[in-house]
């Protein structure tokens, strides 16, 4: 059985991440699982324990009304609550190691999760910081079955065979067609050998190749996924270059105006 976890700050943007992906994995054997981490700024004083033991009380409080929320759109949905103490990348950390989640999801505050990046987000930070395959949805996005799933990628030292089983599954689930973006800065790729390589990580799927010349990566993304009618972006966090090349300070509030695309963020094990 998989364990999603579903990260929570009682948010209206972290229930619509929750309520995303339990729309989405709602057919698949799945157990979910509500995570709060909460955290006290003033650790030093002498009142610590107890006013820990306060917070964890009404964290428990608040997650079992956010659970009775979300069971009111999803009352069959398999999901338990945990209230962690610690900043949530350690929380996030020590969970993933002991639960081995299939993935995790965030909400983020953006109208894209891309534009997001450049308002400033504690998901960027746990992008960075945990090495785990991960859902990022905007506060406004609203799940459509994707029937298109942009995979952006330099093409460049591709290593997918450890992190294509999750986007197999995803793209199988919903008979999803895979479009590998890459928008190209110079074109010293050897395009073939890497579509070979590509596609045989993803046997039997319905795949195709684009190539975009621009100077800017995140906005010719956008523009291809509305162009190609595609609800849902994957990365690699594992293409260091070509990820942090995407989120430079190039793309300002317009992004605002783009569809709400929520990502698929994808790492390499062990890495």
């Amino acid at each position: 059985m998989k364990r999603i976890i579903l990260f929570t700050d009682f948010s209206e943007t972290a229930r619509n991440a929750a309520l995303y992906a339990l729309k989405m994995f709602e057919s698949q054997d799945v157990r979910f699982q509500l995570l709060h981490a909460f955290d006290i700024e003033f650790s030093g004083s002498p009142y610590i324990m107890q006013v820990r033991e306060e917070m964890a009380e009404e964290t428990m409080r608040s997650l079992r009304k956010e659970l009775s929320r979300l069971h009111v759109n999803y009352p069959n949905a398999r999901i338990e609550v945990t209230s962690r103490f610690g900043p949530i990348i350690d929380v996030a950390i020590k969970e993933i190691k002991e639960r081995d989640p299939y993935l995790i999801v965030l909400g983020c505050k953006g109208a894209t999760a891309l534009e997001n990046f450049f308002l400033g987000s504690n998901a960027y930070d746990v992008i960075k910081n945990v090495k785990h395959p991960m859902l990022i949805v905007p506060n406004n996005a609203r799940f459509k079955v994707p029937k298109k799933i942009v995979f952006a990628t330099d093409l460049k030292n591709v290593e997918l065979a450890k992190m294509a089983e999750p986007i197999n599954t995803l793209v199988k689930s919903f008979d999803s067609e895979l479009l590998f973006l890459n928008v190209l800065q110079d074109d010293t790729t050897d395009r073939l050998k890497s579509q070979e390589k590509i596609a045989a990580c993803f046997p039997d799927l319905k795949l195709s190749f684009h190539f975009v010349e621009s100077t800017d990566v995140a906005k010719s993304i956008l523009q291809f996924m509305e162009e190609h009618d595609a609800t849902l972006l994957t990365m690699i966090r594992h293409h260091y270059n070509f990820f942090e090349r995407m989120f430079t300070p190039s793309i300002t509030k317009k992004m605002i105006k783009q569809p709400h695309h929520p990502m698929l963020i994808m790492h390499q094990r062990g890495e």
